[in-house]
């Protein structure tokens, strides 16, 4: 059987890779550290135990991407320091929250999805932030935020927060969706706080008594674009559901 080329870049240098491991001959390599004669006993050394990967030869060991960071800080070759301190510059760059690094990342996944999903996190993050700064301003408190949140998962996902992250496996709630469903997210909340602008709404009961009645319009509304997509695919013709012009609804993890 044919073996489909794959590569991961690591700095400057693209490493073969298969499944998301890399081959360990080349990693190494990189790390300045010699291929060991006995692998075996040099994986059971440091602690190594990913699968063998076909790379075009048949199966050769592998080092997945967490082995290759360990590997890479727990060494000291001048090919490995020079590793380090190009790792060093990423991290101070991820905590300083460099938005250039997110796009370089989105860049450099195959998975055209994955920007897509990218770009929907991000307008889903603002849409929340716009939403919790109106609900602020028009005499929101205390439990009012949870339950904004609780309201719009129980409409949009079908569920509460701590039974989708166990589910999907994600710690952040909004990590674990998809583009569609951070799409609908976005629009409902902008939607609410557009409405307690443009009504002047304050306090509690107000704020939720305009959120629930958005949501319930919103699912309905989405409910019956899904449907009629699903008639059109049958009769010939590709429906697109509401938002889906936007972006598509694949995302990172799969899920949803």
């Amino acid at each position: 059987m044919k073996v489909t080329p794959q590569s991961i870049r690591v700095g400057t240098q693209m490493l073969p890779a298969q499944g998301g491991f890399l081959l360990a001959s080349r990693a190494l390599e990189l790390l300045g550290l010699a291929f060991p004669a006995d692998w075996p006993g040099y994986a059971r050394t440091q602690g190594l135990t990913s699968p063998e990967r076909d790379f075009g030869l048949g199966p050769e060991p592998t080092l997945s991407l967490s082995e290759f960071v360990r590997l890479g800080f727990e060494s000291q070759t001048p090919q490995a320091r020079r590793w380090q301190k190009g790792a060093h510059k990423l991290l101070a760059r991820m905590l300083a929250g460099d938005v250039r690094l997110s796009a370089e990342i989105a860049e450099a996944n195959p998975d055209p999805q994955a920007g897509r999903w990218l770009h929907a996190r991000l307008e889903n993050q603002n849409a929340r932030k716009l939403l919790m700064s109106t609900v602020a301003r028009h005499g929101g408190s205390a439990e009012v935020y949870g339950q904004l949140g609780s309201i719009s998962n129980a409409s949009v996902l079908g569920m509460d927060s701590a039974t989708l992250r166990r589910e999907r496996g994600v710690k952040s709630t909004r990590d674990g969706l998809n583009t569609e469903e951070l799409l609908r997210l976005s629009y409902l909340e902008s939607a609410t706080a557009s409405t307690i602008e443009g009504r002047s709404a304050h306090g509690n009961a107000a704020i939720l008594s305009i959120h629930r009645s958005l949501a319930a319009q919103e699912r309905r509304t989405w409910q019956g674009q899904a449907g009629g997509a699903g008639q059109a695919r049958q009769g010939g013709v590709v429906g697109r559901p509401a938002g889906a012009g936007l972006a598509g609804t694949g995302s990172p993890q799969q899920t949803g």
